[in-house]
Order: C-alpha cells, then sequence, then structure tokens
C-alpha cells in the first residue's frame, strides 16, 4: 500500500490533509534548501507498527494506515513533551467537525471516540502503545498545554487526520500486567518484576481518562509528586516519565510495552479540561508498582 506523509503546523491548515512529501515551512510552502530534512516514518520495520515524529509543534506521519493490531511508536523529537491522543470519528462526520468540536469550554460530543494513545515520551526517547483500529476516519492531536505561548500544542498544530484502511488480521496481544482505569484511580499490581512487561490497560471510567507512569526519583514517594502537580508543576519534577496512555472512553482496551528497572512508579491520572481543552493532571487516587 503507498502511504502519504502528512504534516501540519497550522491550526488552520486543514487542506494539509494528504499528499504531501519532504519538508514544509511553517505557511504550508515547500520549506528552502538546506532546511532539516525529516526522518522517514515508513521505514522498514515490523507489521503493525506505525512510527510518528512529534517536533515542536507538529507532528510526521504516514496517512492511510491499516486496520487491525496497531502498535503507535511515538519519538519525541522536540524539546518540548508531546503526546497522542487518538480518536475514532464516526460516519456522517468530518476531521474539520473533531477540530470545531474541541474548542475551548466545549463539551466532548457523542459522535467520537477517543481511544487513548502514547502519553508523551521525555525529549529524545519514545514511548509505545498499542490498539486495535477499525476501518475509518481518525484524528491524532496532543493535548497538552504550552504554557510559554498561552495555547494548547494542538492549536499550534499539533493534529492531524488519519485514513484507516482495512487491513490483515492480528492477534490480538497477551498482557502480563492488568491494569484497570476506574472513575476514582486506579487498580494495578503492587509490585511487578524487573524487565520487559506488556501492560493490558482497561478503562472502566465513565469518563475519559488516562494516567502517565512516572519512575520516582530516589527517596520521593506518590505523595511528593501529588504535592508537585498541587503546587503548579515548577521546579525540577520528583519523577521521570516512562509512558501512560492519553485519555479512553469507557470499555477501550490498548496494551503498552514497558521495561522496569528496580525503583517504584506511580500512575498519575490524567483527563481533558473542558474549559481549556488541554489535558490535566486529575484529582483521584494514584498508584504505585515497586519493582524490587
Amino acid at each position: 500500500m503507498r502511504r502519504s506523509f502528512v504534516i501540519c503546523r497550522s491550526f488552520a491548515m486543514f487542506a494539509c490533509v494528504l499528499g504531501l512529501s519532504g519538508p514544509l515551512s511553517a505557511q504550508g510552502k515547500p520549506a528552502p534548501a538546506g532546511a532539516a530534512r525529516r526522518p522517514a516514518a515508513a521505514a522498514a520495520q515490523a507489521p503493525g507498527v506505525v512510527t510518528i515524529n512529534a517536533y515542536d509543534y507538529f507532528y510526521e506521519a504516514p496517512n492511510p494506515i491499516a486496520a487491525g493490531v496497531v502498535t503507535l511508536r511515538l519519538i519525541n523529537r522536540g524539546q518540548d513533551f508531546h503526546n497522542i491522543w487518538v480518536v475514532k470519528i464516526d460516519e456522517g462526520y468530518a476531521f474539520s467537525d473533531f477540530m470545531r468540536a474541541m474548542g475551548p469550554g466545549r463539551a466532548l460530543p457523542g459522535w467520537f471516540t477517543p481511544l487513548g494513545g502514547p502519553e508523551s515520551p521525555e525529549p529524545g526517547q519514545e514511548s509505545r502503545l498499542t490498539v486495535e483500529l477499525a476501518p475509518g476516519r481518525y484524528a491524532l492531536a496532543c493535548l497538552l498545554p504550552a504554557a510559554s505561548h498561552g495555547t494548547t500544542h494542538m492549536a499550534k498544530g499539533m493534529f492531524l487526520p488519519l485514513t484507516v484502511t482495512k487491513g490483515a488480521d492480528r492477534p490480538t496481544p497477551k498482557g502480563d500486567i492488568p491494569v484497570r482505569i476506574t472513575k476514582d484511580g486506579f487498580v494495578a499490581p503492587e509490585a511487578v518484576k524487573a524487565g520487559t512487561h506488556l501492560l493490558h490497560v482497561y478503562s472502566e471510567s465513565p469518563t475519559p481518562r488516562g494516567f502517565r507512569l512516572a519512575r520516582l526519583a530516589e527517596g520521593k514517594t506518590a505523595a511528593d509528586a501529588r504535592a508537585w502537580i498541587a503546587a503548579g508543576q515548577t521546579g525540577s519534577a520528583p519523577f521521570v516519565l516512562v509512558g501512560g496512555t492519553t485519555p479512553m472512553a469507557q470499555g477501550g482496551t490498548v496494551w503498552m510495552p514497558l521495561t522496569f528497572a528496580a525503583g517504584r512508579y506511580v500512575l498519575l491520572p490524567m483527563g481533558i479540561d473542558l474549559g481549556s481543552g488541554e489535558l490535566r493532571y486529575q484529582s483521584g487516587d494514584v498508584a504505585t508498582i515497586l519493582v524490587p
């Protein structure tokens, strides 16, 4: 299947949908000679793996992609944090409807389904998340706030339409660490062995919720993490982000491959602030996982 690569950098660039190749300027014109070339996301890789490059503040991703069990590989090539929110758009609605619906202060409409997506890795790192995608129209967006610019990453251009076409059947992953997202927090194992695991995440929350999985710094606790968040997230964070999922609808399932080093990890609840359209830390119980 032939793929196009899509780059969108301006909130008004709805025409930037298909057929783009090579770097573009911020106005959607070909970049000048000598401009940095973007690494190709279509490089040879395992079947069902889709690489998405995140820059400050735009994505580069293949379009269309094949349906089925798909692993989204998010590479953070920017200096800021970036995530991917995957939304399935119902028949009869368009990507432009999704963009209008995500304006600040608007309730989430009932004609799209949040499926989650890879949470932000540290700059220069990557995170992966596996989800099952049916054929249809989708939207990808970064929900993080850009505090220094007074707007969201999505409003600065971090959004893409995505078409999912009929694809080959691939087996559903078999996770070995179950995590349930509930209305008030999480249900997760208290301890796991060091090494590579596959988290099987299922949402029971009636409102779209996700989480950030973070490794606590030496001597820090979950209470330190919550205190840092409550204090406005200023100064050095008492943890390092290692993965997670953006908000998922009730009944949603994703899988997350992670390699755990010895230490203490914390699951921090995340949700959408309807007042701003941003992803925010939410109230609710955190969960800690000890890796001896």
